[in-house]
């Protein structure tokens, strides 16, 4: 290994770089290059017709790839004796026993030390350090003989947190002093360091810790950047169920959960660009509420209270997010028509329309809903965003009641905001953008189309598809991807 990265620095050196270079911050970052190939030079007759004597005494050319090699390997011989020097100091600063106590001095050796080095180099010591000396190291920071003073530590963790990746910071955090090394990383560390820090403490941590509100501070402040680069599907999966704080109230009593974490993290990663993460969160999310619902939640934030922010997720960007799901996350529905059964049955119907609405278009719902889209793959992504949720909204229906008359209120219920859909009397006065209209409340107008409709499922399917301008339901284009996206999610289970 150490070959190699002596080749990878000569490389950079040989190409025009400078041995004063930085170095990455990760002792092993960049290791990967190979070496240019070195080829012997070949000889050039002058005019007199000799040979020019090649380098005196076999040596190479100090002009010559080999002399980078030569320098890469001086630089990194050094690095290793800087890195080892300071482990050493460190080590023999933090011995503590009965005849070796760590006191004020060997803590300011110890900064001073790590101060001087580079940031990787910094990291490299750090990583070296056992469990058991990062233990007496922050439990002496504090301690009240020989101890840092306040600025002293401030300034210490501060260094620490500008330079050390999370997994360091999580094994600070974890020796002690817990609370001022998060809040540290919160001032100093960079926001991908902010994000995987989260992530790793999430998993450690309950709310029953006076510094579980800090953990979701790290993730607000390092933006939707961060967030997107760090939030793997994986991630995202494994960290959904951390997210919402089970714990005991003390050892032995019953688990309970506490969202407000959650809450917060969603509504950051509404500003996310990162449609597949947010689909992904918001399923992950989903279906830890769900399975969780015989667990009672406890402080401000209620399940619906989530949920709702879920639905904020989505709104987001609801041909995007939505898309994602209908096309590839969730294509029979299975989560969005659980979290449309949560909202009902939480009282939020108002969140289902407001979605609705975005769904259906700002202005022309039928030149919104025949828009082809950008993408060959997925034509029409208005038309089968529509009939995707749509065909969600049965099943969750059917999922609530089977009674006829309560499903038909459901349905009004929905609609209730397009009742424009419908052909009404041309003197209608309301202003929705789709004409002719009428201005009847819609319970009226769906109890009067059921005679219509052979089913529940079919009177949400023609209330959902636009009309045409003389007031039939428009079979043009867009049609097949609204019918085969409904039935996808609404027939096939």
């Amino acid at each position: 290994m150490l070959l190699i990265a002596a080749l990878t620095v000569a490389v950079a050196i040989s190409a025009g770089g400078s041995p004063d270079a930085p170095v990455p911050d990760s002792p092993a970052g960049g290791l990967a290059l190979e070496p240019a190939p070195i080829r012997d030079p070949v000889p050039v007759a002058p005019p007199g017709g000799a040979v020019p004597p090649g380098p005196p005494g076999g040596l190479p050319d100090p002009a010559g790839p080999l002399a980078g090699l030569v320098a890469g390997m001086a630089l990194l011989a050094a690095r290793a004796r800087r890195i080892s020097a300071a482990g050493s100091v460190v080590e023999g600063a933090l011995q503590d026993s009965l005849f070796s106590d760590v006191g004020h001095a060997d803590l300011e050796l110890i900064g001073h030390t790590l101060a001087d080095l580079e940031p990787g180099e910094t990291l490299a010591v750090v990583a070296g350090l056992s469990d058991r000396e990062l233990g007496v190291w922050m439990r002496e920071i504090d301690g009240r003989l020989g101890g840092l003073r306040a600025s002293e530590q401030a300034a210490l963790l501060a260094m620490l947190a500008s330079r050390l990746d999370a997994t360091q910071l999580q094994r600070l955090a974890t020796a002690g002093e817990r609370g001022a090394v998060i809040s540290a990383a919160l001032q100093e560390a960079s926001p991908n360091t902010k994000v995987q820090l989260a992530i790793d403490l999430w998993d450690q941590m309950s709310p029953t810790d006076p510094e579980w509100p800090l953990i979701d501070q790290l993730v607000t402040s390092a933006g939707r950047a961060a967030l997107d680069r760090a939030s793997s599907p994986v991630v995202v999966e494994a960290v959904a169920i951390d997210l919402l704080g089970a714990h005991e109230r003390w050892e032995g009593a019953p688990i309970r959960l506490q969202l407000e974490s959650a809450q917060r993290v969603v509504a950051t990663a509404a500003g996310s660009d990162d449609v597949r993460f947010k689909a992904g969160l918001f399923l992950a999310v989903t279906q830890a509420v769900v399975g969780t619902d015989h667990i009672p939640v406890v402080g401000p934030v209620s399940r619906t209270d989530l949920l709702t922010a879920l639905g904020g997720l989505l709104r987001s960007d609801s041909r995007g997010v939505v898309g994602e799901l209908n096309h590839h996350s969730d294509p029979h529905a299975n989560v969005l028509s659980e979290w449309m059964r949560q909202m009902i049955e939480g009282d939020r119907h108002d969140e289902l329309e407001v979605l609705l609405s975005d769904l259906l278009g700002p202005v022309d719902r039928l030149e919104h809903f025949t828009d082809p889209g950008t993408d060959p793959a997925a034509p029409y992504p208005n038309a089968a965003n529509l009939g995707y949720y749509t065909g969600a909204y049965t099943v969750a229906i059917d999922a609530i009641t089977s009674d006829a008359e309560r499903r038909i209120e459901l349905v009004a219920q929905l609609f209730a905001i397009v009742t424009g859909v419908i052909p009404g009397p041309a003197s209608s006065h309301i202003g929705l953008p789709v004409g002719p209209l009428v201005d009847v409340h819609a319970r009226s107008l769906v109890t009067g189309l059921r005679a219509e409709a052979t089913s529940v499922k079919q009177l949400v399917w023609g209330l959902a598809k636009p009309r045409a301008a003389d007031g039939s339901l428009w079979n043009g284009a867009g049609t097949t991807q609204f019918q085969d996206s409904w039935e996808e999610a609404a027939l096939v289970r």
